[in-house]
C-alpha cells in the first residue's frame, strides 16, 4: 500500500508514523513539496499524511505550495482516502475547506495534556484511547474547525488539537510522529529572541520528554496502524 507524504519542511519529518506506516506494511513515498518538489497524482496512492513546519499556514508568500497541498487533502478526501494532517498539516486542512487559521494567543511548546471529546470515544482511529493524553506540541497558531468536522480533542490553553472530516480525513494539531530527537531538535533552533519572549515554556523539557514519550509512541503506532486500516481495499 503505498502512502503519499508531504512535507513542508525537513525539520518536521514524519518520524514515528512513518515508522509505523512502514512495521504495518505501506511503502511511503515523500514529497518536499516547500522546495519545489511536484505531489502525484492521487491514483498512485492509497491514503496522504501532510507534515508540519515552521509556516503560517495562513502566508502563501511563506509556503507558495500550499494551494497544491490544499489541492491535494480535498482530492484525496474526495476519493474517500484518508488524510492525515499533522500540525501545519491540520491547519491546512482546515484551510482547505475554508476554515480560517490565526495566531493563538499562546504557544503550546513541549509536552501537553491533551483531552479526547466524547465524539472521539466511538472514532474508529481514536475510540478507546485517552481520555488524557501528554503528547508533543509545537505550534503558534490554531484553526477553527471546518465546516462539517467532527471535533475529536482539546487541550487547556487550545480547544482544537483533533477532528475528522467525512470518513477519513484526519487533523491532529499534536505532534503524533516526534521523537525525542525531533523535539530536541525544533528546541535548539528556538532563537534567543522566540527564547526571551517565551521563557519558562521549554522548563523540563528533557524530563517531560523521558516521562511521557514512550506512552505517546505506543499511542502513536496505535492510531498510525488504525488510519491505515481505513486506507485498506
Amino acid at each position: 500500500m503505498r502512502i503519499l507524504v508531504v512535507q513542508n519542511s525537513r525539520t518536521a519529518p514524519i518520524g514515528l508514523v512513518g515508522e509505523a506506516l512502514a512495521d504495518n506494511g505501506a511503502a511511503l513515498v515523500t514529497v518536499a513539496a516547500n522546495e519545489g518538489e511536484a505531489i502525484p497524482a492521487l491514483d498512485r496512492f492509497a491514503g496522504l499524511v501532510v507534515l508540519g513546519g515552521p509556516q503560517d499556514a495562513w502566508d502563501d508568500a511563506q509556503g507558495p505550495h500550499f494551494p497544491a497541498v490544499m489541492e491535494t487533502i480535498r482530492a484525496f478526501t474526495g476519493a474517500d482516502r484518508p488524510v492525515m494532517g499533522i500540525c501545519l498539516g491540520a491547519q491546512l486542512a482546515a484551510r482547505a475547506y475554508g476554515a480560517r487559521v490565526y495566531r493563538h494567543e499562546v504557544a503550546e511548546l513541549g509536552i501537553h495534556g491533551v483531552t479526547l471529546n466524547e465524539a472521539a470515544a466511538d472514532d474508529p482511529v481514536l475510540g478507546g484511547l485517552g481520555p488524557e493524553l501528554k503528547l508533543a506540541q509545537w505550534h503558534y497558531d490554531t484553526f477553527e474547525f471546518p465546516e462539517g468536522a467532527v471535533p475529536l480533542a482539546h487541550s487547556a490553553a487550545c480547544g482544537r488539537q483533533a477532528f475528522r472530516l467525512g470518513r477519513a480525513t484526519y487533523g491532529f494539531q499534536f505532534h503524533p510522529e516526534a521523537t525525542g530527537e525531533i523535539v530536541r531538535g525544533w528546541a535548539s533552533r528556538f532563537g534567543e529572541e522566540a527564547r526571551e519572549r517565551n521563557r519558562g515554556l521549554l522548563d523540563g523539557l528533557d524530563a517531560a520528554l523521558d516521562a511521557h514519550l514512550p506512552a505517546a509512541e505506543a499511542f502513536t503506532r496505535t492510531i498510525t496502524r488504525r488510519w491505515l486500516d481505513l486506507a485498506a481495499p
